[in-house]
């Protein structure tokens, strides 16, 4: 075991792994044994090539009694990839295994399974690819369309009624199908696309459109419009026929109305929804955020979409409820090589929001950025320095290039103090 442990450690797997298979294959093994080997290193091996090794001989000669081991294995993006092909050769109802991985992984590892389960019939795992398979993961795009296709989202939204879990999960799909800012939106891929978007429009506007399913009308009209995203929208008649129709609900003065009444919303989730709804449909949107960030100063969320995109002619406001919100003083620690992860640095946070955009406004958040240069994450004494490279010298105060070679002595981080003392030089 440790000589092959140790000749396992020396290769790059997934170079090696198909030659290692066939191999293995032409010597007629005893699969008792191979088994036996395979879960030997599956649950001993001490180097990620030895565990998947051990999947590779799962694979070959597995039984449903090996299943725990590969959907264990199978969370782990890692070895997610091996082990539902671990899973899909050796067990009696492979789908039902991957379906129960998909269920409970997350990421990549949720994409390996889900984008596995395409020949699946059960009833029961159709169903869950319309109502819970897309979870608005930015990772739902790379297995959404064997999701609409095994789970036929054509004719589950040709229903005469469909339930408020069914319909939101189906709205769900069609954002993943739709998003123009994945991997490339694949719903012109799906031959019942026009079926599919025509039955979710008509569910949707039977029983009154909720915020939740204006995003999706929102999101797939975006799809529907984007000059780049679908010949067939352009070209095809019943796509332009499609897309006429999402065009005007969603510029309809009640879903206007819709967006209206969420930005009101005490609930921080329905806040959040509606601004994101409120920006695609050109509603302003910052005083109704600047009134939320009042009492809840700390939610990164709602300054990201206060300065993202911000006007020169709001940003005063955002600025100003920044230097006065937030606790400056305390964040004006002194630089450390810190990268500033985790949830300590939370506050650090919302002033890189603000301070990475401010490059783009001249003249306003100087005192953001000062505290930015003198705080103790890399990250935000970077944003301070882009911020500054953007504006011309006649924004900077007097006190700039001092300040700056100030900070530069201060710096812990080579190339960013040489970096700081460059700008210094310029100025």
């Amino acid at each position: 075991m440790s000589i092959l442990d140790k000749q396992l450690r020396r290769i790059v797997w997934r170079d090696h792994a198909r030659t290692l298979e066939a191999t293995l294959q032409e010597r007629s093994l005893p699969s008792d044994r191979v088994r036996q080997l395979g879960r030997w290193f599956t649950m001993r091996g001490e180097h990620p090539n030895a565990v998947q090794f051990g999947m590779l001989l799962l694979g070959m000669a597995g039984t449903d009694h090996d299943s725990e081991i590969l959907k264990t294995l199978g969370t782990f993006w890692e070895f997610s990839a091996e082990a539902c092909e671990a899973l899909l050769r050796s067990q009696a109802d492979p789908y039902r295994a991957l379906f129960e991985l998909a269920q409970q992984a997350e990421g990549w590892a949720r994409v390996d399974a889900v984008r596995r389960l395409e020949g699946a019939s059960d009833p029961e795992i159709r169903d869950w690819l319309i109502r819970e398979s897309c979870t608005g993961d930015v990772l739902d795009s790379y297995f959404a369309l064997t999701a609409a296709k095994v789970g036929d989202l054509a004719d589950v939204l040709s229903r005469e009624s469909l339930d408020e879990v069914t319909l939101d999960g189906a709205g769900r799909l069609l954002e993943a199908l739709t998003d123009v800012d994945g991997p490339g939106p694949a719903l012109g891929a799906y031959d019942d696309a026009v079926r599919a978007l025509t039955g979710y429009l008509r569910h949707a506007t039977t029983r009154g459109i909720t915020l939740r399913q204006l995003w999706s009308l929102l999101s797939i009209n975006r799809f529907l419009n984007d000059p780049y995203a679908s010949e067939k929208c352009r070209e095809d008649q019943e796509w332009r026929h499609v897309r006429h129709q999402f065009t005007k609900l969603v510029g309809d003065p009640a879903s206007r109305k819709v967006v209206l009444s969420g930005l009101t919303d005490e609930e921080p989730t329905t806040l959040r929804l509606a601004a994101w709804a409120a920006r695609l449909m050109n509603i302003p949107v910052r005083p109704a955020l600047l009134r939320r960030v009042e009492s809840q100063p700390h939610d990164s969320t709602i300054w990201f979409l206060l300065i993202d995109g911000c006007p020169s002619q709001e940003i005063s406001a955002v600025v100003e409820a920044a230097e006065r919100l937030l606790p400056l003083q305390g964040l004006w620690t002194g630089p450390t090589t810190e990268l500033g992860l985790g949830t300590e640095y939370e506050v650090d946070g919302i002033l890189d929001i603000i301070v990475s955009r401010l490059d783009d406004h001249p003249g306003h958040g100087w005192r953001l950025i000062e505290t930015a240069l003198n705080n103790r994450t890399s990250r935000n004494r970077r944003m301070a320095l882009r911020a500054l490279k953007g504006w011309p010298t006649e924004f900077l105060p007097p006190t700039a290039r001092q300040i700056l070679f100030a900070a530069a002595a201060r710096e812990p981080v080579p190339e960013l103090r040489s970096e700081i003392e460059k700008e210094a030089g310029r100025l």
